[in-house]
């Protein structure tokens, strides 16, 4: 069984996914609200507090791991261009 921590991280990063993906308008303002109710009806025990520090800390972890993926994507591309004789990009 997930915790509430572990619940509000999936459900944050799949409506920051869906919402970016779908090109909702005003998706933060949408995704802010989500939260807000994610929390009083999937993670009760998190105060709102918990919840700002939470989705702080995974912005500063995907802010961190962007150069991460890129790394990996790049190494991933640059192998399969070697592998097939051609630019994937």
């Amino acid at each position: 069984m997930l915790s509430d921590r572990e619940k509000m991280v999936l459900h944050f990063c799949c409506s920051m996914t869906i919402a970016k993906i779908t090109g909702l308008p005003n998706h933060k303002e949408v995704v802010e609200k989500m939260v807000q109710d994610i929390r009083k009806n999937r993670c009760r025990s998190l105060s709102e507090d918990d919840v700002i520090k939470l989705l702080d800390e995974v912005n500063e972890e995907m802010s961190g791991g962007r150069n991460m993926f890129k790394y990996l994507i790049d190494e991933t591309v640059g192998h399969n261009e070697k592998q097939f004789g051609e630019d994937l990009r």
